[in-house]
C-alpha cells in the first residue's frame, strides 16, 4: 500500500482545530514522538556523513538505540488485521509467482 503525502506541522495544526478531542490529542503526541525519532535519524545521518566515516556522538547514538529499542511498531505482536493485511500479501505474492509474474 502506498503513503499518502506527509501532513505539515500547519496540517496537523489545523486538523487538531476541526477536531479537538483527547483522541486527536493523543495521535498528534504519537506523531510528535516519530517525529522526534526521525530528526534523530537524520541528526545521526548528516554525523556520519555522505560514505559513513564520520563519528558520531556516543550519547547521541545511545539515545536513538534506545528510542528504537522501545519502538512498539518494532517490539509489539502483529494486531490480527495486520496479520490479516500479511496474509493477503503473500497470497497475492504466491499467485503472482505462479503466475509467472514477478515483483
Amino acid at each position: 500500500m502506498r503513503h499518502r503525502p506527509p501532513l505539515t506541522a500547519a496540517e496537523l495544526v489545523e486538523i487538531y482545530d476541526r477536531e479537538p478531542t483527547p483522541t486527536v490529542l493523543r495521535l498528534l503526541q504519537e506523531i510528535h514522538r516519530l517525529r522526534s525519532t526521525v530528526l534523530r535519524a537524520d541528526q545521526i545521518r548528516r554525523m556520519i556523513g555522505k560514505h559513513g566515516s564520520a563519528y558520531v556522538a556516543g550519547t547521541v547514538w545511545e539515545c536513538f538505540e534506545r528510542e528504537l529499542d522501545e519502538e512498539p511498531c518494532l517490539t509489539d505482536p502483529q494486531t490480527p488485521r495486520q496479520e490479516k493485511r500479511v496474509e493477503a500479501t503473500m497470497r497475492r505474492l504466491d499467485e503472482w509467482r505462479k503466475n509467472g509474474r514477478r515483483d
